[in-house]
């Protein structure tokens, strides 16, 4: 029978920790490069040794996939993966090609991209836009050194590829970082590394045009790694750290609001410090101007929640400072999963269903995982009335929500029952007039 036992210290404790935002998952095993998510809320983590894994229960197991991309003999990196609309899922991996799952990550397939003598360090890229008429439009890169650089176009989600020329690209251009499309136009996208890094082609390769300069102030980087859109069509990038800056000597995301016409610096709230080659590793926008940007070195991860207006970093879960990450998604449930350059991925329940604003309420959930009951401490700074649920990670309660009264002289602790929980990823939701606190929760059999 589920039930809560509500007891109410007579002592005045303090409790000085906050629940962390970002809790650790179980795995992969491996590390972790790149990091996706389909309709279902699964999340796939590629890894640098040949693995696709794959949590559908919110990161408590992780199963791993290499069928079709581990020849048993070399180790290979899966530096991106992208999610069709009908959640085919396609992979860049290193010294192979782009690979293409029909099945959920299970089984691979090597796409025809049409190119020859491919380099066993040889770097791909992929991005993919279904357009109106329902068709899927995949783009790729090979990088294979500063004489092996071609870009491919399918119309036909990967059945057949045909060339975008380089045309006026510089020939010092040695370096492919990135491929995009925008949502707006038929325009391509392609980030390279020579001086001015940014080109945009509008005919399908004929001729490209540089457009990454800052007309009002001169500047430009030489690395331009990950790219975004929001579902206004606002295009985000990351530019890499540039010391000499007028702006910013640290990484930073640039906006544009005119298809790559023009671009803004989201520096308020930013870390500008001059950080030596630190780059923004992963951008990812979710709904109403949610949007999270991983940096490869320690000043990140930032969230902003106004479209990039103002950022704030949130490293609590990190170990120590360094919030150095490699990717970040936000999955159909709203939960935010993210890949730490070391160490195992973690999870945040996300704010989708719960509605949560950053706040400073002092809430414990003990132990996690959990078995048969669950200990939610309320410090002496939540006040007032106050709501408890428990939630899944569909976002649907699974208890009743308790409400209680609380006293700043006291603290409260509220004990909830799981014992007929099936295991799996849960958030305990503290509401009061202070905010709302969110606290990750497993619960283990």
């Amino acid at each position: 029978m589920t039930f809560f036992r509500l007891a109410v210290c007579t002592v005045i404790l303090t409790i000085s920790a906050h629940a962390q935002y970002w809790v650790q998952t179980t795995g992969p095993s491996a590390p972790t490069v790149c990091l996706a998510t389909n309709s279902k809320g699964h999340v796939f983590a590629g890894t640098a040794f040949s693995k696709v894994y794959r949590t559908t229960d919110g990161g408590l197991n992780w199963e791993p996939f290499d069928n079709g991309i581990f020849d048993g003999i070399n180790f290979t990196t899966i530096s991106q993966i992208r999610v069709a609309p009908n959640d085919v899922l396609y992979a860049a991996v290193y010294g192979k090609g782009i690979m293409r799952s029909d099945d959920n990550g299970e089984t691979w397939k090597l796409l025809n991209l049409n190119i020859n003598n491919v380099s066993a360090t040889g770097r791909f890229f992929v991005d993919l836009k279904r357009q109106s008429s329902g068709k899927l439009t995949v783009f790729a890169a090979y990088d294979g050194g500063p004489t092996a650089m071609f870009m491919r176009i399918s119309e036909d989600g990967g059945e057949t590829f045909t060339d975008v020329s380089r045309s006026n690209i510089p020939t010092q251009a040695s370096s492919i970082f990135g491929v995009f499309m925008t949502p707006n136009s038929d325009k391509l996208f392609v980030l390279v590394n020579y001086n001015k890094g940014l080109y945009r082609t509008t005919d399908r390769g004929g001729s490209w045009r540089r457009i990454d300069t800052d007309a009002s102030s001169g500047e430009s980087d030489d690395t331009f790694k990950s790219a975004a859109f929001d579902e206004k069509g606002h295009l985000y990038v990351g530019r890499n750290a540039l010391p000499g800056s007028t702006r910013t000597p640290n990484a930073v995301v640039m906006k544009s609001t005119n298809d790559g016409e023009s671009w803004t610096y989201l520096t308020s709230g930013w870390d500008n410090r001059d950080i030596t080659n630190n780059r923004i590793s992963s951008i990812v926008v979710g709904k109403s101007g949610r949007i999270w940007a991983t940096l490869e070195k320690a000043s990140g991860p930032f969230l902003s929640t106004d479209y990039g207006a103002t950022w704030t970093a949130i490293k609590d879960g990190f170990e120590g400072d360094d919030g150095a990450a490699s990717s970040v998604i936000i999955a159909s449930d709203g939960a935010e999963y993210i890949a730490p350059i070391s160490g195992f991925v973690m999870r945040h329940p996300g704010v989708t269903s719960v509605n949560e604003i950053p706040s400073s309420l002092q809430a414990l959930a003990y132990p996690n995982p959990a078995s048969d009951r669950l200990r939610v401490e309320l410090g002496a700074n939540v006040v007032g009335q106050v709501e408890v649920d428990l939630i899944d990670a569909s976002g649907r309660s699974v208890l009743p929500t308790h409400s209680t009264m609380t006293d700043p002289a006291t603290v409260t602790t509220l004990w909830l029952s799981t014992d007929n929980l099936p295991s799996g990823m849960y958030s305990a939701v503290v509401r009061s007039q202070g905010g709302v606190r969110t606290i990750p929760v497993a619960v283990v059999r």
